[in-house]
């Protein structure tokens, strides 16, 4: 991409340059049948390298310097630039004996050219990544919490559409995967969103989800839909991961007692078999399969949480990073079951 050339949006700012000047403006003008239309996308002459050599020396207003900076001779970065002044109809720089100030022109011109050429190099870039893309890897953390059919489809849209895509999962807290992302550990993570959220934490908010008491469907409270927190004042707890533990306490603490946290465990399997033995409840959002579990809101009591794809802010994303930010964030998310009970 050595000579990519600039394209319509320069041949479209000529054409508003000279309408300007004549009183006609061929870009929205509508020609009448038979007539020859100027053609503003035919043939664009305007060269990358000259857009470069044009930023190097709107940065350093000195023909010497910028020549350096772009590693060609003096003659030859100004030959470009009155190339670029050819085709913007107008001088871009003012020349006054040892000072060069750029001009009106130039002043409109140079955010354009910049977003411009920025977004050329970072094609430049996307290119080459993805056609070294043989193999994509992507290190997610998901919150033991969290359970999303959206999630599921995200992640069979990457499969599906990015070669090469290897997938290392992670879990555990959000605590603790936020702690892992911090270290470098993590491409991404979805965690609750944190009280204090440390210093490049960059998160994009995906739902809510609502924690509820789960019990096996034999408890003596599973006949009913909502609890209150006397209700449950004397119930024995599973721990699981921090993050249900910490919203009960929070929660209970508006009532003045301490939940009873007897058992822990550290998988969902494990969950599971303890719940349906009856070893006691955990405070959860509800899972997607509730096959012999009863699910009981908790009334009187905000235990919702907000979701969040998160990175660490500055860090250069890899392939499969970034296509699961982008399809992630393109996506309707839907709110998880619990929330529309």
């Amino acid at each position: 991409m050595s000579s990519i050339r600039a394209g319509y949006v320069y041949e479209l700012a000529i054409s508003l340059k000279r309408s300007s000047q004549t009183g006609c403006d061929d870009a929205f003008r509508t020609w009448p049948a038979g007539a020859t239309r100027p053609d503003l996308w035919h043939k664009p002459r305007m060269e990358m390298h000259q857009v470069r050599y044009f930023l190097a020396m709107a940065r350093s207003l000195n023909f010497t310097r910028a020549a350096e900076e772009c590693n060609v001779t003096q003659p030859s970065l100004t030959r470009a630039i009155q190339k670029l002044e050819e085709e913007f109809d107008g001088p871009l720089f003012r020349r006054e004996r040892s000072r060069t100030h750029l001009t009106d022109l130039g002043r409109e011109i140079l955010p354009h050219l910049e977003r411009t050429y920025q977004a050329a190099q970072a094609a430049k870039v996307l290119a080459r990544e993805i056609g070294k893309a043989q193999v994509a890897p992507l290190t997610l953390g998901i919150a033991n919490t969290i359970e999303n059919d959206g999630l599921d489809a995200v992640l069979a849209e990457i499969g599906a559409g990015l070669p090469g895509f290897e997938l290392a999962l992670q879990s555990g807290s959000s605590e603790e995967l936020i702690e892992l992302g911090l270290n470098g550990a993590l491409d991404l993570f979805i965690v609750e969103v944190p009280e204090d959220a440390p210093d490049r934490f960059e998160a994009w908010s995906l739902f809510e989800h609502v924690y509820h008491m789960i019990t096996q469907a034999g408890h003596p409270l599973a006949s009913r839909d909502v609890v209150t927190l006397d209700d449950i004042r004397d119930e024995v707890w599973i721990e699981y991961c921090g993050d249900g533990a910490r919203a009960l306490r929070d929660a209970a603490k508006t009532a003045g007692f301490e939940p009873t946290f007897r058992h822990r465990v550290d998988s969902a399997v494990q969950l599971r078999t303890l719940l349906l033995a009856g070893f006691g409840s955990a405070f959860l959002p509800p899972p997607l399969d509730r096959t012999r579990l009863a699910v009981l809101r908790l009334a009187g009591v905000d235990a919702s949480r907000g979701v969040v794809l998160a990175a660490i802010a500055g860090r250069r994303r890899s392939v499969a990073a970034d296509a699961f930010v982008r399809a992630s964030r393109a996506r309707a998310w839907d709110v998880e079951p619990s929330a529309r009970q």
